[in-house]
């Protein structure tokens, strides 16, 4: 549990602001596609560890898993709260309208650079949405949710 709180509060409150702009300038150079293939990563994976991170916690916390599942579970969430914050923190660079960590009117270097970078990430997110529906639906139908055993009790 501490590390989840950790990853919640620490890891926002320290960093969000400083690895925006060299995020984009890594993935400018390193990744497949450029900046714009990294946003439209980015954009999937955004609804998707949303809802492995709501997963995970979940996990940690139910009382009938073994204690070193439970801190799998645990390290997973922190993992995806990680994720998830470095890539809150990249997403305001991309905003034309001053949105990243100068604030001024006319949007950051990374926005000016790649105007159309925002568009990109956000039309990825909506196609995220239902693509994350979907792991859901199949995660459901492949793991469906174990009773309690004071309910199987009842039943007998």
């Amino acid at each position: 549990m501490v590390g989840l709180i950790v990853g919640l509060f620490v890891v926002p409150g320290v960093g969000k602001g400083q690895w925006g702009p060299e995020v984009w300038r890594w993935a400018g150079i390193s990744w497949p596609g450029g900046v714009y293939g990294f946003a439209v990563a980015a954009g999937l994976a955004v609804p998707l560890l949303a809802v492995l991170f709501f997963l995970c916690v979940c996990k940690a916390v139910e009382p009938w898993e073994l204690g070193l599942r439970r801190f799998a579970w645990g390290v997973g969430a922190v993992v995806c709260i990680v994720i998830l914050e470095v890539l809150f923190g990249a997403i305001p660079e991309t905003w034309p309208f001053g949105g990243g960590r100068r604030g001024s009117p006319g949007g950051t270097d990374t926005s000016r650079r790649y105007s159309a970078l925002w568009v990109t990430g956000l039309a990825a997110t909506l196609v995220g949405v239902p693509l994350t529906m979907a792991f859901v639906r199949v995660y459901d139908r492949l793991f469906p949710p174990r009773a309690s055993a004071n309910c199987s009790d009842a039943a007998s």
